[in-house]
C-alpha cells in the first residue's frame, strides 16, 4: 500500500476556485488546489535547483551536501523541511491506523490476487474491469511487472474499489479523514504490486509538498523484511506491516 501524507506548512485548500492542472509522465492529469502563482514560483525554484543555483531556503547549494542536489522535483516549494526519510512519530495517527489494519489488508490483497475479481457484480465494477482494475505503471520508469490498484484519487475514493477491496477502501478513507493525510490532489493511495526482478530507474517525484508512505503487505517468500528502497542514496529495508515514510521529491 502506498499513500500520501500532508506537508502542513504549505497552504492548500480544496476550495481554491481554479487550481492548476498538472499532467504526469504517464499522461494522467489532475488539478492541484494551489494558486497558479504558487505553482509558477515553485517551478522557477525547481529550475534553479536543477541548475545547481538554489538551496533549500534560496541560498547557494553546498557541493559538499549531495543530499540536496538529489532533490529535483518539477515543483520545489521553498521553506519546507527536506528529509529523505521521515520518522514514523511525525504521523502517529496514520501509522497506528494503517499498521493495526495491516494483517487484514494482507488477507484481502491475497484474495484479490487469487480471484482477480469481486464476487458481487455492479455496473461500476464492470466498467472498471473494462479499463483494467489492476493497471500497469506507465511512466516508463521500470522494467518488469509493476501494477497498481488505485483506492483514492482526485479527492475521493475510487467507487468500484469500495466493493472489490472493502477493507482497504475503509482503511484508506479513515486515514484520509485524519489531519495527517493529504486528501486532496496530489494526495493518492493505491495498492502496488511489484514482482521479483523489477528494475526501477532512479527518478524524482513531481513536488516536495507531499510525502510518500509505504506499508508492505506482502514480501517475497514469506520474509519479514527485505532490501527495498533507496532515497537520496540512503537505503532502507521494507518491513512487513511497518510504515516507511519518505520524501519522493528526492531521487529514489
Amino acid at each position: 500500500l502506498f499513500s500520501t501524507l500532508l506537508r502542513p506548512s504549505l497552504c492548500m485548500s480544496a476550495s481554491v476556485a481554479v487550481g492548476a492542472v498538472i499532467k504526469y509522465a504517464d499522461g494522467d492529469e489532475e488539478t492541484w488546489p494551489l494558486q497558479p502563482e504558487q505553482l509558477s514560483a515553485a517551478a522557477g525554484v525547481a529550475a534553479e535547483r536543477i541548475k545547481g543555483r538554489v538551496g533549500l531556503e534560496g541560498g547557494i547549494v553546498d557541493p559538499a551536501v549531495p543530499c540536496l542536489r538529489l532533490q529535483r522535483p518539477s515543483y520545489l516549494f521553498p521553506g519546507l523541511r527536506a528529509l529523505p526519510y521521515w520518522p514514523r512519530e511525525a504521523f502517529p495517527e496514520v501509522v497506528q491506523l494503517l499498521e493495526a489494519a495491516a494483517p487484514a489488508l494482507s488477507e484481502e490483497v491475497l484474495e484479490l490476487l487469487r480471484t482477480g475479481e469481486a464476487e458481487d457484480e455492479t455496473d461500476e465494477c464492470e466498467q472498471a474491469r473494462e479499463h483494467q482494475v489492476w493497471q500497469p505503471q506507465q511512466e516508463g520508469l521500470h522494467e518488469g511487472v509493476w501494477i497498481k490498484l488505485e483506492l483514492w484519487a482526485r479527492g475521493g475514493c475510487v467507487p468500484c474499489h469500495r466493493i472489490m477491496a472493502p477493507v482497504a477502501a475503509k482503511t484508506v478513507h479513515q486515514a484520509m479523514c485524519t489531519s495527517e493525510a493529504m486528501n486532496v490532489a496530489p494526495g493518492r493511495a493505491a495498492l502496488s504490486l511489484v514482482l521479483s526482478g523489477v528494475h526501477v530507474k532512479p527518478h524524482c517525484g513531481p513536488t516536495n509538498h507531499r510525502l510518500r508512505l509505504h506499508l508492505p503487505l506482502l514480501l517475497p517468500n514469506g520474509v519479514s523484511s527485505t532490501p527495498g528502497l533507496s532515497v537520496a542514496g540512503q537505503k532502507r529495508d521494507w518491513e512487513l506491516h511497518k510504515c516507511l515514510i519518505f520524501d519522493d521529491s528526492f531521487e529514489h
